[in-house]
C-alpha cells in the first residue's frame, strides 16, 4: 500500500503542474473533456451492445427474419459509432500529448539548465544518468502511458457503474445452482467478479512485481549504451591514431553485454508474467460459464441462450473493470520505471539546487574596478580541500600569469571567479557591471553555422558581418571567412588549435573587461601563440587578462604572476609569485 501512494505522489507531481500552472491548462482541459465525451458515447454504445447480443441472439433462436435485420442495422450504426470515436480519440490524444510534452519537457531543460544544475548534475558524480535520455524519451513514455492508462481508468469506471447495475438486475432474475441448492443473492455476481479479480491481480502482482526495477535498469543500460557509442564516434580520430578500435569494441560489447543480460532478465520474468496473466484471461470468460451452466440446463434461465450471451459480457465489462491492474500489469510496471527515473531527475536537480543554496562561498559585487579574493578555501565535490588563497586582488588592466602543476586546481580558482563552482567557503568581490569571460582549453562549438559557433552564447545578428569577418583574420582564419554559414559539425572539421582560435575571436567579438585563460591556447605551437598574445594586447589594452599556462614563453605578456604552492596535506595555495620565492 505503501508503494501504491508513493507511486500515485509521484504521478501527482510529475503531472500536476501542467493540469494547474501552465498556461496550456486550460486547452488540456478542453482536450480531456472532448476525449471524455467520446469516451461516454463509447461506453453507451458498449451498453447498447449488450442488449443487442440477447435480441442477436433469439433472433437466430426463433428464426425470427424481421428482427434479425433489424438488428443487423442497429449493428452498422454501433459499429459506425465505436469506429468514428475511436478515429476522433487518437486525434484528440495525439494533440495532448504533443501538448503537454512540449510544455514538460520545456521545464525540464529549464531545471537542467538553470544555474548551472546541468553542470553540477555531472560533477558531483549524481545519480542521475543520461539526463538527456530522460528529457528525449521518458517523458514521452510517461505522458503516452499517462494519457494511455488514465483515459483506460476512467472508461473501465464509467463502464462498471453502468454494467454494475445491469449485473445487479440480473443476479435478482437467475439462480445460482451448485450442487443442487440456489446459493444466490443480491449481486451474488458483482461479488464473483470481485473476489475472482482480487486473486487473479494478487497472483500476476507477486510473479510481476521485479519488472519495475528490472526495466528501469534496461533504460539506464540502453541509454549507457547509447551513450558509448556517440564517445567513439566524436573522438573516432583520436582512437584511429591510437589504434583503439580493439579496445573500444571490447568496452561497447561489455556495455551491450549489461544490455542483453538484462533483456533477458526482463523476457524471463514478463514470460512468467504473461503466462499467469493469459492463462488467468482465459479463465475469465470460463467462470461465468460454469456457474450458469446448471441453471440453464435446468431451463432456470429467463431468455435463454440469448439471456447467457448478454450475462456473459456484462459479466466480463464488470471483470475487465476489476482486472485493470492485472491486465496492464507489464505496461504499468514499465510505465512505473519510468515513472521512477523522472522523479530521479527533479530529485537530483532539487538536491543540486540545494548544493548552490547552502554554498558558502559568498560572490559580491563592489565599486572598484577590481577582482578580490579575501579568503578561499575551495574543496572537491566530496568536501576535501583543494585550493585556498588570500587577500588576493586582480586590478583593471592587468595581465595575470597563474602556474602551478597540473592537477594543482588552477581551473578550479577559474570556476570560482566565475560563479559555477559552490563547494567550499570563502569571500569574493567582483566589479560592479563588468563584463566577464572564460576560455577553456576546450572550446565549445555548437553545431550548425560557423558565424553562430563564432558568436555563441551571442546571436550571430548582435555582431556586423565585417566585424565578424575581422575577428577572423586576427586569429588567422581568413580562410575560413567564404564558410561563415556552412552549416556542420566544428568540432569535428576543425583542428584543436583551429578551435582554440575560433574561441579568442568569440572574445575579440565580446570584448570582455576580464578575460580568464585556462590554457586556451595550449594546441598552438609557441610562434602562433605569441603572434596571438600580441595581437590580443593590442586589441584589449584596457581589458584585465589572467591566463593559466605552463609555457615559459607566455611571463613576457604579462605584468606579475600567481603560483600554486603545494601545501601540506596535498592541497595547493595561491599566492604571488615573489611571496613563493621566500618559502
Amino acid at each position: 500500500m505503501r508503494n501504491l501512494i508513493k507511486t500515485v505522489k509521484q504521478i501527482g507531481r510529475l503531472s500536476a503542474p501542467y493540469w494547474i500552472r501552465s498556461e496550456d491548462r486550460a486547452k488540456a482541459w478542453l482536450l480531456i473533456l472532448a476525449d471524455v465525451a467520446l469516451m461516454v458515447l463509447v461506453v453507451m454504445a458498449n451498453v447498447r451492445y449488450n442488449k443487442w447480443f440477447l435480441d442477436w441472439t433469439n433472433a437466430f433462436m426463433l428464426s425470427n427474419y424481421a428482427l434479425w435485420k433489424q438488428q443487423l442495422v442497429l449493428f452498422l450504426a454501433i459499429a459506425a459509432a465505436l469506429t468514428l470515436s475511436a478515429g476522433l480519440k487518437a486525434y484528440i490524444e495525439g494533440w495532448l500529448t504533443v501538448s503537454w510534452r512540449n510544455w514538460m519537457t520545456s521545464r525540464y531543460l529549464d531545471d537542467w539548465m538553470n544555474n548551472h544544475n546541468h553542470y553540477r548534475l555531472q560533477i558531483t558524480g549524481n545519480s542521475t544518468d543520461n539526463p538527456d535520455q530522460r528529457i528525449q524519451e521518458d517523458i514521452n513514455l510517461f505522458i503516452t502511458n499517462f494519457i494511455t492508462y488514465t483515459l483506460q481508468l476512467i472508461q473501465q469506471i464509467i463502464m462498471f457503474a453502468i454494467f454494475l447495475m445491469i449485473l445487479w438486475d440480473l443476479s435478482s432474475a437467475i439462480p445460482l445452482f451448485l450442487g443442487g441448492t440456489d446459493w444466490s443473492f443480491p449481486g451474488y455476481f458483482i461479488v464473483i467478479a470481485l473476489v475472482w479479480a482480487f486473486l487473479t491481480t494478487f497472483i500476476v502482482h507477486k510473479v510481476g512485481r521485479r519488472l519495475v526495477k528490472l526495466n528501469y535498469n534496461q533504460q539506464r543500460y540502453e541509454a549507457d549504451f547509447r551513450f558509448s557509442l556517440v564517445r567513439v564516434r566524436e573522438n573516432s580520430e583520436q582512437i584511429s591514431l591510437l589504434r583503439g578500435e580493439d579496445v573500444e569494441h571490447e568496452s561497447l560489447m561489455v556495455r551491450l553485454g549489461d544490455v542483453i543480460a538484462n533483456t533477458f532478465r526482463v523476457v524471463s520474468r514478463m514470460m512468467k508474467t504473461l503466462l499467469w496473466n493469459t492463462g488467468l484471461s482465459m479463465l475469465n470468460g470460463l467462470v461465468i460459464s460454469v456457474l450458469l451452466g446448471p441453471s440453464y440446463f435446468a431451463g432456470s434461465i429467463p431468455g435463454g441462450y440469448g439471456a447467457i450471451m448478454q450475462i456473459s459480457q456484462a459479466f466480463q465489462t464488470v471483470l475487465t473493470a476489476f482486472t485493470f491492474f492485472q491486465t496492464s500489469y507489464v505496461g504499468l510496471a514499465t510505465w512505473k520505471a519510468v515513472i521512477n527515473r523522472l522523479s530521479d531527475f527533479l530529485d537530483s536537480s532539487r538536491h543540486s539546487e540545494e548544493i548552490l543554496a547552502n554554498s558558502e562561498i559568498n560572490i559580491t559585487k563592489h565599486a572598484l574596478d577590481e577582482i578580490r579574493v579575501d579568503r578561499l578555501d575551495a574543496n572537491l565535490p566530496t568536501g576535501q580541500l583543494q585550493i585556498s588563497a588570500k587577500d588576493m586582488v586582480i586590478k583593471h588592466g592587468e595581465k595575470v600569469l597563474v602556474k602551478g602543476k597540473t592537477g594543482a586546481g588552477k581551473t578550479t580558482l577559474f570556476r570560482v571567479i566565475a560563479d559555477i563552482w559552490p563547494f567550499g567557503q570563502g569571500s569574493l568581490r567582483m566589479p560592479e557591471d563588468k563584463k566577464i569571460m572564460v576560455l577553456p582549453q576546450q572550446p565549445y562549438l555548437p553545431i550548425g553555422r560557423l558565424v553562430d559557433a563564432i558568436c555563441y552564447p551571442e546571436p550571430a545578428e548582435k555582431y556586423s558581418r565585417p566585424a565578424i569577418e575581422q575577428a577572423l583574420r586576427d586569429v588567422d582564419l581568413e580562410k575560413f571567412v567564404p564558410r561563415l554559414d556552412e552549416v556542420a559539425h566544428w568540432n569535428h572539421l576543425l583542428s584543436g588549435g583551429e578551435q582554440q582560435r575560433v574561441a579568442v575571436a568569440r572574445a575579440l567579438l565580446y570584448n570582455p573587461d576580464y578575460l580568464f585563460f585556462d590554457e586556451a591556447t595550449a594546441s598552438m605551437d609557441e610562434p602562433s601563440e605569441e603572434v596571438l598574445y600580441t595581437m590580443l594586447l593590442d586589441r584589449m589594452k584596457d581589458a584585465t587578462i589572467v591566463s593559466i599556462g605552463h609555457r615559459s614563453s607566455l611571463q613576457k605578456f604579462h605584468d606579475r604572476t600567481i603560483v600554486a604552492e603545494q601545501q601540506p596535506g596535498g592541497t595547493y595555495r595561491f599566492v604571488e609569485e615573489q611571496a613563493a620565492l621566500k618559502y
